[in-house]
């Protein structure tokens, strides 16, 4: 486990684009894993900005402080709590959970981000084949637990006490399907592919209990450390971390009730528009349910 002293930051609201539309999340609690940089930085900063109190869980906890201190100088009014975690441990993934619970009230909810990409198998992967059999078992085990049994873990933790409120958001960053199944790409492929199925499995257990569970995609290659800087790409075309913020703010509000079992791509998101209407464009069934044939059960008709 890695020790940790919450620091709490006020922060200061800010007019901004986003809050164009007046979606308020005084009074919600969220944990945002890989909180403090990439996608997880940028979402944790518009979940504050958008009123909620949001402890932004990461591995690295000057990330997850520099953060909070970017919050506490450029944005709007919730409060961010920085906490170092390791997302495989499940007693430190408790611990989190259990701080956010008692600096911040009752988690109403988590966005697992925390993740790795296919550098932590192969550091030259774009230049050289990753082919499924030459990875490192340990390296190989490391990123299914990180990228699928560490959601897991985060919502087994809060599951519960959601139901009991009656209202809950778990919102799953997986990727596209083009890259679950792309060559070269195990096991970062199947980890998503996991984590894609377990949020509609989840969000069955789930139906009926005002606790919902969506997918939420960049939709393509992002500009985060996922890319390495010796890529040869232009940073600016790839897609922006940014571009989460508008759906993760709808998602983690009461204006998303009722939508569950789905995925949402945020590279096509369209900020003029109203949110609902924008959430509504860019929203398909998580997990692609008629891509294949249906098992037949036993006793079916």
């Amino acid at each position: 486990m890695l020790p940790a002293e919450p620091k709490t930051r006020m922060l200061v609201r800010r007019k901004g684009p986003e809050n164009m539309h007046n979606i308020d999340l005084e009074g919600k609690v969220a944990i945002v894993t890989g909180g403090g940089g990439g996608m997880g930085g940028a979402m944790s900063l518009a979940l504050a900005s958008h009123g909620a109190s949001v402890c932004a869980a990461d591995v690295n906890r000057d990330a997850a402080d520099k953060i909070a201190d970017e919050a506490h100088k450029t944005t709007n009014s919730g409060t961010i709590l920085p906490i170092a975690f390791d997302v495989t441990d499940f007693d430190d993934c408790a611990r989190v959970v259990e701080v956010t619970r008692k600096e911040l009230g009752p988690v109403n909810v988590l966005v697992n981000n925390a993740g790795v990409g296919m550098q932590t198998i192969n550091e030259n992967y774009m230049n050289e084949p990753a082919k499924f059999w030459l990875a490192d078992l340990d390296r190989w085990q490391r990123m299914m637990d990180i990228n699928f049994k560490g959601p897991f873990m985060m919502a087994k933790l809060v599951a519960e006490s959601m139901v009991e409120q009656g209202w809950g958001r778990i919102i799953n960053v997986t990727t596209s399907l083009d890259t679950m199944i792309r060559h070269n790409y195990s096991p970062y492929g199947q980890s998503k592919a996991a984590l894609e199925s377990g949020t509609a499995t989840w969000a069955k257990d789930l139906e009926g209990s005002g606790v919902s569970v969506n997918v939420l995609v960049p939709g393509g290659p992002t500009n985060t450390g996922f890319i390495p800087e010796s890529a040869p790409f232009d940073r600016d075309k790839l897609v922006q971390p940014e571009v989460m913020t508008g759906p993760v703010v709808w998602l983690a509000s009461d204006r998303s009730d009722g939508i569950t079992n789905s995925r949402f791509v945020a590279s096509n998101w369209d900020a003029s528009l109203d949110p609902d209407e924008a959430a509504r464009a860019v929203c398909a069934p998580a997990a692609w349910p008629d891509a294949g044939t249906q098992a037949v059960w036993p006793g079916a008709n």
